[in-house]
């Protein structure tokens, strides 16, 4: 089961430094999925696997930040691997932590919606 965190402005009213930069960033109306790993991380590379493979079926932006580097995964307490944190907006961001299985693909599949396909000829 991962590690969720419910996260929204901080209590005095103010977003860290790093979060204030991808709201910055963000393109309202669409995700971001921000992909947590490392060098280290045996279970990274197939959670990148996992997010790749979603990416061609639901929208979403994506980025990856090292864990052990990244301004982004400290001041959101990133602490197990791999984690990823689906943000919507400033008020509206969920972190997940320590993602097995295809807890990955279920996480995108919860926030993100699928490309409209259109498989008929009309």
């Amino acid at each position: 089961m991962p590690l969720i965190t419910r996260s929204a402005e901080s209590p005095d009213g103010r977003d860290g430094q790093a979060v204030a930069t991808h709201v910055d960033q963000h393109a309202a109306g669409m995700p971001l999925v921000v992909q947590f790993g490392s060098e280290r991380c045996a279970l990274c590379p197939q959670a990148t696997l996992d997010i790749d493979k979603a990416k061609k079926a639901y929208e979403f932006r994506w980025t990856y930040e090292d864990a052990p580097t990244s301004a982004l995964a400290e001041e959101l307490g990133v602490a197990a691997l791999p984690a990823v944190l689906v943000f919507h907006d400033k008020a509206n961001y969920v972190l997940y932590q320590k993602l097995r299985g295809d807890e990955v693909t279920g996480v995108i599949k919860e926030h993100c919606k699928p490309w409209l396909v259109l498989d008929e000829e009309f």
